[in-house]
C-alpha cells in the first residue's frame, strides 16, 4: 500500500532567525539553556474520552513550563502503569500557526494513543498560543520550546531522557528538522508532510500568504526563508530520519520532501522515505501504515 524510498541538495547551517520589521538578536542563541529553561510552573489533569483500550492506561497533563523566562503551554502523556522501568520520550510536534492545528482534544486522543505504546510523550502549543506568552515565530526562537521539553524530560522519573525521539507533522515536521539542525540529541525522528524550502513559488496560495505576512518576500528576507529550509543545510539532519509524504498532499507538495530525500542520499546520512500515491496532507487514508512505520522506526534505533 505504501512504497518506501530511500533516496536525497545545497549545504549551509541555520542562521539567526529574522522576522519581518525585525533585528536579528544578538549574544545569546536561541538553544542556551537557562537555568531556568524546563521547569514545570503548573500542572492540570486533563480528562478526555480516549479510545476504550487506552482510557486506563495513560494519563494525560496540561502544563505550563518556563522557556527563556517566558510561560509556554504544552502537555504530557505517559502510561499510568505502575513500573520501575522508565519510557522513552518522544516530543510530539504539532502543525499550524498560531491557533490553527493548536493541540485539541483531537490531538490528545492521538498522543494518548502514542504513549500507550510505551512512551512519555511531550508536546508543546509553542510560545504565544493557547494562552502561553510570547510570540509565536514559525521556526524561530519557539524551536528552543521543543529542546525545553527534553530538558522537562530529565526531571520525569518515568521518563528515559537518554532515549529521546521526535516527530512531526506539516509545520511540526519543520520544527523536527530545525530541532536536529540546531543540535538537540535526538536518537530518531520522523516526519510527515513537512515544508522544506519556504522559498519556493509557487506554492499553495495560503502558504504563500502565510509566509509573505511572517518574513516579507524571499528576496527581501533570504536568511527568514533559508533559515527554516531544511533543503538548504541537508548536511545538519545527522539523526536517523523517516520522511513520509503522500502523492496528494495539496497543501505541502511531494518534491519539497523528494528534493531533500535526495541530498540525505547524496550525503549519505540514514534515513527511510515513504510516499503514498493517494495519501492527503494528513495521511488520513493510511493512518495506521503511517504510524505503524513511524513506531517501527523508533524501535530500530531504541533496541
Amino acid at each position: 500500500m505504501y512504497s518506501p524510498v530511500n533516496s536525497t541538495l545545497d549545504s549551509g547551517p541555520p542562521k539567526s532567525v529574522t522576522l519581518k520589521g525585525e533585528k536579528k538578536p544578538k549574544g545569546e542563541t536561541p538553544m542556551q539553556r537557562l537555568s531556568t529553561d524546563g521547569t514545570i510552573v503548573s500542572t492540570q489533569p486533563v480528562h478526555i474520552s480516549l479510545h476504550p483500550e487506552v482510557h486506563d492506561r495513560v494519563e494525560i497533563t496540561k502544563i505550563t513550563y518556563l522557556v527563556d523566562h517566558l510561560q509556554v503551554i504544552g502537555y504530557i502523556a505517559k502510561p499510568s502503569v505502575s513500573t520501575a522501568r522508565s519510557f522513552p520520550v518522544l516530543i510530539y510536534n504539532r502543525g499550524g500557526f498560531r491557533s490553527f492545528s493548536k493541540i485539541n482534544d483531537a490531538t490528545l486522543v492521538r498522543i494518548a494513543d502514542y504513549a500507550a505504546r510505551g512512551y512519555v510523550v511531550l508536546a508543546s502549543q509553542y510560545r504565544g498560543n493557547a494562552g502561553g506568552a510570547g510570540r509565536d515565530e514559525y521556526g524561530g526562537s519557539d524551536v528552543k520550546d521543543l529542546f525545553a521539553l527534553a530538558w522537562l524530560a530529565e526531571s520525569l522519573p518515568e521518563a528515559d531522557a537518554t532515549r529521546l525521539l521526535m516527530f512531526g507533522h506539516s509545520r511540526g515536521g519543520m520544527m523536527t528538522y530545525l530541532s536536529i539542525g540546531h543540535g538537540l540529541n535526538l536518537t530518531a525522528a520522523a516526519v510527515v508532510a513537512a515544508p522544506t524550502d519556504l522559498a519556493r513559488r509557487p506554492l499553495p496560495h495560503a502558504l504563500e500568504q502565510l509566509y509573505g505576512g511572517l518574513f516579507g518576500e524571499p528576496a527581501d528576507n533570504p536568511d527568514a526563508y533559508r533559515a527554516r529550509s531544511a533543503l538548504h543545510w541537508p548536511e545538519r539532519l545527522t539523526v536517523p530520519l523517516l520522511i513520509q509524504h503522500g502523492g496528494q498532499d495539496r497543501r505541502v507538495y511531494p518534491i519539497e520532501s523528494e528534493q531533500l530525500v535526495e541530498r540525505l542520499q547524496t550525503l549519505g546520512l540514514p534515513h527511510q522515505y515513504i510516499y503514498y500515491p493517494d495519501g492527503d496532507h494528513f495521511l488520513q487514508n493510511v493512518q495506521q501504515e503511517r504510524d505503524e512505520a513511524i513506531f517501527q522506526w523508533f524501535e530500530k534505533f531504541l533496541t
